[in-house]
């Protein structure tokens, strides 16, 4: 017996909108100044963290966005940690 398998076609349109709901599913953050704004990370804990390991700032994020002043720490390189999500950033 010879099993045909059919291939799988997705349509341009289906393409289109999984990739846009994967990019609105992704963690993203961004610095102006002192501001941290954060989006897509609902329920998550933001931690900042000095380059020397101390932990400087924690928060629980509610809703799809949230800014953080973080103008009480001094200018320089932060670790910015979000469930996973690890990043270096610079306050001025």
């Amino acid at each position: 017996m010879v099993s045909m398998s059919m291939p799988i076609v997705m349509m341009a349109q289906d393409v289109q909108q999984s990739q846009i709901e994967m990019e609105q599913n992704q963690i993203s953050i961004s610095v102006s100044g002192s501001n941290l704004r954060i989006k897509n990370a609902d329920g998550l804990v933001v931690e900042v963290f000095s380059l020397t390991g101390e932990k400087v700032y924690t928060s629980r994020i509610e809703g799809t966005s949230k800014s953080v002043d973080l103008g009480q720490l001094q200018r320089g390189y932060y670790i910015v940690k979000i469930g996973k999500f690890t990043r270096k950033i610079y306050l001025r």
